[in-house]
């Protein structure tokens, strides 16, 4: 099976990574991401899933950790380095090296000072035609995160703004908006639409992720906002405790919308693609903290890439 993936990621990298020598510079046609996110080396989540399902997906991510953690913060034991004061000293080297990226796209942030770190990054790093995507990670289930107050709120209300995406779950889409979340209660068709057309104020495509329904049924809503149209892929409820799926959504979305993917496509990859590897991590009665198996399903994420890239 690692035989099988090795070969299909390596293909599809030779495949559109078209290099060649003009004025002594190689110049390479495969995407280059800047993900800022943290790194959680335990658990697979953030940068620990990002950077493979990136490279699945035929793009390159450049990581730059917001924090480095042993393991993600759902285990009963964290130790936790703080990156914000170097974060400034790589993008200045990435600066003097003239390094550049197709897209920038931001998550979990230890601190809201980091906010306006990633806001710098966009203010270097965007060019014409690049693409800026914001998961604005701050809670689930009608609750921030624990250490997050709502000084990280207003910053994300703020970072938005800068963003061509956002993908906020429906927790995140309550607080951007100040709509109190009843977790006990289905949202209304009302509610959800009252969510989207705040954030279409903002942000020209919207995803909202995990929209619970009243039969053990969710719904991902997107707004294309080049189309001006709203859609929606729904999946079933799999009992089963998940870490870092929110980042390898988001890594799918980033990956297709610089292939050029429409964004109703890439909402029904990366929802098809988790609920695979969830169904998949369930039936195998894996510790729910060591994270999702998504490893041996990356062949088929690599195949449907591949499909919708023409």
């Amino acid at each position: 099976m690692l035989a099988q993936v090795l070969y299909l990621v390596f293909n599809d990298l030779f495949r559109i990574c078209k290099s060649y020598y003009k004025s002594g510079v190689y110049i390479m046609s495969i995407p280059k991401v800047l993900a800022i996110h943290d790194m959680s080396c335990v658990g697979k989540a953030a940068l620990t899933v990002i950077l493979p399902i990136l490279a699945a997906c035929g793009v390159e991510a450049v990581p730059l950790p917001t924090a480095i953690l042993s393991n993600h913060l759902a285990f009963p034991h964290v130790e936790k380095f703080d990156f914000t004061s170097y974060m400034h000293a790589f993008m200045n080297v990435w600066s003097q090296n003239q390094t550049t990226f197709h897209a920038i796209y931001s998550g979990y942030l230890a601190l809201p000072k980091q906010i306006q770190i990633v806001e710098d990054a966009i203010s270097r790093y965007k060019i014409k035609k690049s693409i800026i995507m914001i998961d604005p990670v701050m809670g689930d289930k009608g609750k921030l995160y624990k250490g997050y107050e709502h000084d990280m709120v207003l910053g994300m209300k703020h970072l938005i703004s800068y963003a061509d995406i956002i993908k906020p779950n429906y927790t995140e889409a309550c607080f951007l908006c100040d709509i109190p979340e009843e977790s006990t209660k289905i949202p209304t068709e009302n509610t959800i639409n009252i969510l989207f057309e705040n954030l279409r104020k903002k942000v020209h495509n919207i995803i909202i992720t995990s929209i619970p329904t009243s039969n053990q049924m969710f719904r991902n809503i997107f707004w294309d906002g080049d189309k001006g149209e709203k859609g929606e892929v729904s999946f079933p409820l799999i009992p089963v405790k998940t870490y870092g799926t929110g980042d390898i959504f988001s890594s799918i979305i980033i990956a297709a919308s610089l292939k050029q993917i429409p964004l109703s496509k890439a909402v029904a990859i990366a929802t098809d693609f988790l609920n695979e590897v969830i169904k998949f991590t369930w039936e195998e009665k894996s510790n729910p903290l060591e994270g999702i198996c998504f490893e041996q399903e990356l062949s088929k994420l690599i195949q449907s890439m591949k499909q919708e890239d023409i």
